[in-house]
């Protein structure tokens, strides 16, 4: 059974660079540390890709190595990023990756969302 955990973070440092530049679309690289805080405490360290048009539609991939202490559990994991916007409509999807768990976190699997004002959740399930 999926256990849930709740958090806030902010960025620590978020860097950006511009890789290409169309006359309708921007595809820009960034990357930042997070710093957790609440039920999840830790950091983390991503690296994302976001292209958006003039349009409005927009797409964002991204990998994550989270370091982070909930429910008396230690460890580090990995985390894909991926979201869409698209005439009004927003997709995004937060997988941890199966095998990227380390220390107490070996064998999780599971999801995360980030909602307005940075909050973050986690369900997840750990492998005994």
């Amino acid at each position: 059974m999926s256990k849930r955990v709740t958090g806030s973070f902010t960025f620590s440092t978020w860097e950006g660079e511009d890789v290409v530049q169309w006359d309708e679309a921007q595809m820009q690289r960034n990357k930042g540390a997070k710093i957790f805080t609440g039920d999840i405490t830790g950091t983390s360290r991503l690296e994302c890709v976001m292209l958006g048009s003039e349009g409005g539609a927009a797409v964002y991939v991204g990998a994550e190595r989270l370091e982070l202490e909930f429910d008396g559990l230690k460890g580090s994991f990995f985390l894909t990023h991926r979201s869409m916007a698209y005439d009004g409509k927003y997709d995004k999807t937060l997988v941890i990756v199966p095998g990227s768990g380390t220390g107490d976190l070996v064998g999780i699997t599971g999801k995360a969302e980030i909602l307005p004002g940075h909050d973050f959740v986690l369900e997840y399930d750990l492998e005994s």
